[in-house]
């Protein structure tokens, strides 16, 4: 294979981590020697494994073949790692899309006519991994966001465990919680619509639960009602009568009256 700008070779000094992503520019083209593997022609696209050998061998001896290749630390890549294997080796069209923006890009950095200054490469450099990440996103399997990942199930952990630490305080609200872990309030959203909750219905939740306990505590019976649901963040007697019959089908006061618990006043 004639050497051109960007031709395959070896990943540079990312090693392991550092993807390769050729563009078949002329000629067709396979991989390596060896049998069964996949023919590339021009103006395909496919992403080869940082940890596998890349030894193109010309597919047509009549036709010399011709890639760009586009090397990209995994650092910079925002799709999963496993999201990514499963598109190695796999030849995809260039003529539409992410796909064609990215190779129309690319093959104008190889251009006999382009020069690029060093204080302009940098900038070009995140354009090229900018369109890189959107191709790729573009063929990669959706997915699915109704399934919390291990690290989202472990943050909604510590987000209920610190809702349980501030229910009597009154200004709990989305955009607290969302602050003392963090995280942007949209994405707080997010965690609690995939375990099937909204963040408002949890608090509530729990904040009647500890109203609920507190109401059948013998020990508390000489405490009113008033106390109780301000201890965990009720400060409207109205607001906290109706979600207590909405979610237990009586009132406080019946509720605790039926489970022989006397009143300690209004």
């Amino acid at each position: 294979m004639p050497a051109t700008p960007g031709a395959p070779g070896p990943a540079r000094s990312g090693g392991p981590q550092t993807w390769r992503l050729v563009l078949v520019s002329d000629g067709p083209l396979t991989p390596g020697p060896g049998p069964g593997v996949t023919r590339l022609d021009p103006g395909h696209l496919v992403l080869w494994d940082p940890g596998e050998p890349f030894d193109p061998v010309a597919a047509d001896r009549a036709r010399p073949p011709r890639a760009l290749v586009l090397h990209l630390p995994g650092t910079a890549l925002s799709v999963p790692p496993q999201a990514l294997r499963g598109l190695v080796a796999r030849p995809i069209s260039s003529e539409a899309g992410p796909a064609a923006l990215l190779a129309r890009f690319l093959e104008g950095l190889a251009g006999p006519g382009a020069t690029v200054e060093t204080r302009q490469a940098a900038w070009l450099g995140r354009a090229a991994v900018d369109l890189a990440v959107a191709f790729l996103s573009s063929v990669t399997e959706p997915r699915d966001d109704a399934a919390p990942r291990p690290r989202q199930m472990a943050l909604l952990g510590e987000i209920r465990s610190y809702v349980e630490r501030h229910l009597g305080d009154p200004d709990l609200s989305p955009k607290a919680i969302a602050a003392a872990h963090h995280i942007s309030v949209r994405y707080l959203h997010h965690l609690f619509r995939q375990d099937g909750q909204t963040v408002g219905g949890f608090v509530r939740e729990r904040r009647l639960e500890r109203c609920r306990a507190d109401l059948t505590d013998p020990c508390l019976a000489g405490q009113s009602m008033t106390v109780i649901r301000a201890r965990w963040g009720f400060h409207d007697a109205a607001v906290f009568n109706r979600a207590f019959k909405k979610e237990y089908g009586i009132t406080p006061g019946e509720y605790r009256r039926r489970e022989g618990v006397p009143a300690g006043g209004r």
